[in-house]
Parts: structure tokens; C-alpha cells; sequence
């Protein structure tokens, strides 16, 4: 596979690709952390655009912002990425992802949606000391 069918392949779409391989199409809108994350999973992505959206090593909580901002309204073919470093621009080197198993594992290792009623054994505070989710 050449870089062009890869930039293709991999170019996100503006919906939310961990529900794109389970055969569903579900949007991705602005949270109050600036990132896309989804409806449905929870699932969040930066966005440089025209450049990367890069994805999250953790997952967001569902706090968007009041006023609707969905991702595939402004979408320009940004090529997806992890999430490599805590910083900005959070994939430094930039890495891409070149195979659909490449981002399956990836994803697959983001733990699920803190749910406070289950457990809170998977939590970690992260440098600032905040708890959040993040990678297993």
C-alpha cells in the first residue's frame, strides 16, 4: 500500500471510527475539552485541521458544549493518529495509522466510559491529579 492509499484509507470522515467498524455511523460533537468525542462511546478526537485527528488515549465523559458542534460539518480529510504524548499537539513524532488493524487495537486498548455505579479501580489521576480513564 502507498502513502496515497493510506492518506485515503485513513482519512477520518468526521464520524466517530471505533462505531464505523461495528457498521454504524454515529457523529462526533465538540466537548467542553475542545476535543470530538462521541455520542455513542465516548470516543475522542483532537483535530489539527486539514492535518490530524488524532485520537485519544482516554475517553470522554459527555460534557459537550451547549451549543451543538458536530465534527463531519467541518471535517477536511484529516489523517487519524494516537494519541503518543500528554502535550499538544499529542503526536509528536507524528504517527499514522496504515492498517484497519492498527487502529482496531489501538481503540480496543482505551478503557470504556468511567460509570461511577460500577467501579473506580480503573481510575488514575493524571498529572494535574485529575482522575480519568485512560489506557490499560
Amino acid at each position: 500500500m502507498d502513502i496515497e492509499e493510506i492518506k485515503i484509507k485513513m482519512a477520518w470522515k468526521g464520524f466517530c471510527p471505533e462505531s464505523d467498524m461495528a457498521g454504524k455511523k454515529v457523529r462526533m460533537r465538540l466537548n467542553q475539552w475542545d476535543f470530538y468525542e462521541s455520542e455513542a462511546t465516548g470516543l475522542q478526537i483532537a483535530v489539527l485541521p486539514g492535518i490530524q485527528a488524532i485520537i485519544m488515549n482516554f475517553r470522554g465523559g459527555g460534557k459537550f458544549r451547549h451549543s451543538p458542534k458536530y465534527a463531519d460539518e467541518i471535517v477536511n480529510g484529516e489523517i487519524l493518529c494516537p494519541q503518543n504524548t500528554e502535550a499538544f499537539p499529542y503526536s509528536e513524532p507524528i504517527e499514522i495509522f496504515k492498517k484497519d488493524e492498527e487502529l482496531r487495537n489501538f481503540i480496543s486498548k482505551i478503557r470504556r466510559q468511567y460509570d461511577p455505579k460500577k467501579t473506580t479501580s480503573f481510575l488514575k489521576p493524571n498529572v494535574d491529579g485529575e482522575i480519568l480513564p485512560g489506557i490499560e
